[in-house]
Formats: structure tokens, C-alpha cells, sequence
């Protein structure tokens, strides 16, 4: 971390944008960022968030390739450590990291390449919860709820393929349960085994 200028993002705020070639790497330090992705057909859909030790842009710093996802603060501020592309490559050369960083690359596709394949073949009920489960970090503290997810729903609409409004509806269901609470830019999972449990009821389409 101390090789790079630190800097601070409000909450909301772009880190890295897709589409840009910018010459910078950002260490994620403190805080949380949603990685989204504009899809062809111009939905923005979720695909993950990130928390502290994660790399961000290091794949279109390295290859000089355009940023293929954008990266925002969600949750709160948060703080990175900023490497220019030319001092980042000298690090992954000069401590031998290539293959690591191509391995760490590969598996982040992989992932979300599984995601997208596991998605498309669930139900919209079961489709959500899962969204909901794999992209939400564990609680922290005593007495913390089982899963913090900081996003607003209307993001959900790209992730899950289905509109904003049956997406409300869903929450105000699961909220009826007791296995969620939302917020601002929150969903917190208070029951996991509930939420997959209540998403085997699936309704006529």
C-alpha cells in the first residue's frame, strides 16, 4: 500500500469506469465498491462487490485493454492506494507475480461466467435470492445480521432480469417473512435459510 498515493471516495463515486483506458491501478484500502456492467442491450447489471486487498483496473493497467466494468463506493467512503500503470507493471515483473495476476484474472471470469450460467437456469425467485446470497458480505460485530448486501434495488433489475416494480413486490414479501430489511442503498439478510426457502415459491408466470 505505501506505494501508492492514497485517496478517498465519497460514497457513490466512480473509482474505475468501464470503457476507460486509464494508466492508474487503485489497492482497495478501506470500504466497500459494486462492480457493474453495461451489457450490450445497455441494461447495467451487478456483478459483484469488492472489499479491502482487491485490486481495481489492474487487468486494463496491465493490458493496456479498456476497463471492461466500473467500480463505485457503495456503503460508505472508501479509500485506495493509486499505482501508476508503468510503477504497477514494474511490481508484477520485478517480485515474478505475471502468472499470478493472469490466474487471479482467469478465475474472476470464471466466476462470473458461472454466475451468469447458474442464473439463467433458476426460476425469477430463486434467481433473486441467489443475486442476493453470493453478492452480500457477512455481517460484522456481535449481534450482526447474518448478510449486508449495499446496493439499491433498481440495480437488481439487470442481475436478475426482471423489472424494478416486480422486484419491489418481491422485497415487500420477504420483508413480510422476516428474512430481509432494506434501506438507502441496503438490503440486510437476516435469515439465509429463510430467503432460499422462500424462494421455491414460485408463482405462475
Amino acid at each position: 500500500m505505501s506505494a501508492g498515493n492514497r485517496r478517498v471516495f465519497a460514497r457513490g463515486a466512480v473509482v474505475v469506469r468501464q470503457g476507460e483506458t486509464a494508466e492508474t491501478v487503485h489497492l482497495l484500502g478501506e470500504g466497500n465498491v459494486k462492480i457493474n456492467v453495461v451489457r450490450a442491450d445497455g441494461a447495467d447489471s451487478l456483478i459483484g462487490l469488492r472489499g479491502p486487498g482487491e485490486p481495481l483496473g489492474e487487468l486494463s493497467a496491465y493490458s493496456g485493454l479498456p476497463r471492461t466494468a466500473t467500480a463505485s463506493a457503495t456503503g460508505g467512503p472508501c479509500v485506495t492506494h493509486v499505482l501508476t500503470g508503468e510503477r504497477f507493471r514494474l511490481l508484477v515483473t520485478d517480485m515474478g507475480l505475471e502468472r499470478l495476476l493472469w490466474q487471479h484474472v482467469v478465475r474472476r471470469q470464471q466466476e462470473n461466467e458461472a454466475l451468469k450460467a447458474d442464473l439463467i437456469a433458476m426460476a425469477p425467485r430463486r434467481r433473486l435470492a441467489e443475486v442476493l446470497l453470493r453478492l452480500s458480505a457477512p455481517g460484522a460485530g456481535a449481534g450482526a445480521p447474518a448478510r449486508v448486501l449495499p446496493v439499491m434495488q433498481r440495480e437488481l433489475v439487470g442481475a436478475v432480469g426482471r423489472s424494478r416494480s416486480w422486484i419491489q413486490e418481491e422485497f415487500k414479501r420477504l420483508r413480510d417473512a422476516g428474512v430481509i430489511s432494506t434501506g438507502r442503498e441496503l438490503v440486510v439478510i437476516h435469515d439465509a435459510e429463510g430467503l432460499l426457502r422462500l424462494a421455491c415459491e414460485e408463482v405462475p408466470e
